[in-house]
């Protein structure tokens, strides 16, 4: 397990991302120092680890924004998130169930912030319903076990780096075929187990479905260190990837838009001297970006670069032909 999925590392940002919001309630971030204490992390290095982790779980265009980006600035860690809080909704009794079997693991060792969660969850749960509650908490496996018979075979190929060959029946495909993988990682997905797997052949990572796969034999060659991107990237909540043409945009916001750039953006907001704020972003120049920036109806624009902001007068006059 790689340490995106490390619980430990969950740990240190669950109560690394309360502090960080109360912190920007009065526009600062929490000093790497202090996050340190908060979290119990052994050194400075591993909280921007953590918050590097944390960064690289992106979010695809077709899901919205990401609810919470934190990111280091001047020595400090800031958190903002895309909505500002409000008073919550009441959970169901199904809901309330899941929050606690999520938090059982945490419970033993986590310490105090995670007793208190699961005491003060219970007891909002009303009395008559608590033992359906705790019913549905113990029945449910949160960190569920990836599905035999080959999760175990699998998993010590990952672990002593043994090239592997599975016969794997794709989607479409009459009959399963042979492929000769260094295997890399088992994880979870929207209900489904994957793996992910360098693709000898093709010299390419592949992802691969456990209920697909028909036979595994792992082989003697041991290979070297796993090629591809960083695992990271699966930690997300789909299976869509950066497509390597992000770069760096300016987005200018006015009037109304002002203050939804500053809720959404926090400390990473310019402001400008004539009122207007400016947000620099890592993003995909194209249909998607636009379609954003036009969705505030003409209170935010492209500042920079050029070409992308002739892209958006461009696909302006394209509407203004199309609609006059």
């Amino acid at each position: 397990m790689t340490g995106a999925y490390d619980l430990r590392r969950l740990r240190r940002l669950l109560l690394l991302l309360p502090a960080a919001a109360r912190a920007a309630r009065s526009n600062r971030g929490v000093p790497l120092a202090e996050a340190v204490r908060l979290t119990g992390a052994r050194s400075a290095d591993q909280v921007k680890e953590d918050v590097d982790a944390l960064q690289s779980l992106w979010v695809a265009p077709g899901e919205g924004e990401s609810l919470v980006d934190v990111y280091l600035d001047d020595g400090e860690i800031q958190a903002t998130y895309a909505q500002a809080f409000g008073r919550p909704p009441a959970l169901s009794l199904a809901e309330g169930a899941v929050l606690l079997a999520a938090l059982a693991p945490f419970e033993e060792g986590a310490g105090k912030p995670a007793r208190t969660a699961a005491r003060k969850l219970r007891r909002a749960i009303p009395e008559p319903l608590r033992p359906a509650a705790d019913r549905l908490a113990t029945g449910l496996d949160v960190a569920s076990a990836p599905p035999e018979p080959w999760s175990g075979v699998l998993q010590e190929a990952i672990d002593r780096r043994l090239e592997t060959a599975i016969e794997y029946q794709a989607v479409g495909d009459a009959a399963a075929e042979k492929r000769v993988v260094e295997p890399r990682l088992l994880f979870q997905r929207e209900g489904r187990w994957y793996l992910a797997a360098w693709n000898v052949a093709k010299e390419a990572e592949h992802l691969f479905r456990l209920d697909r796969i028909v036979t595994v034999e792992p082989g003697a060659r041991v290979f070297g260190e796993h090629k591809g991107p960083p695992v990271a990237r699966y930690g997300k909540g789909s299976l869509y990837f950066e497509s390597g043409a992000e770069r760096d945009v300016t987005l200018r916001f006015r009037d109304g838009a002002v203050r939804l750039a500053r809720e959404r953006f926090g400390a990473r907001v310019r402001e400008n001297a004539d009122g207007t704020v400016s947000v620099s972003l890592k993003v995909t120049p194209g249909n998607y970006l636009l379609g954003v920036v036009l969705g505030y109806g003409g209170a935010c624009t492209v500042e920079a670069p050029d070409d992308v902001a002739a892209q958006l007068r461009a696909r302006v006059e394209e509407l203004r032909r199309l609609y006059a």
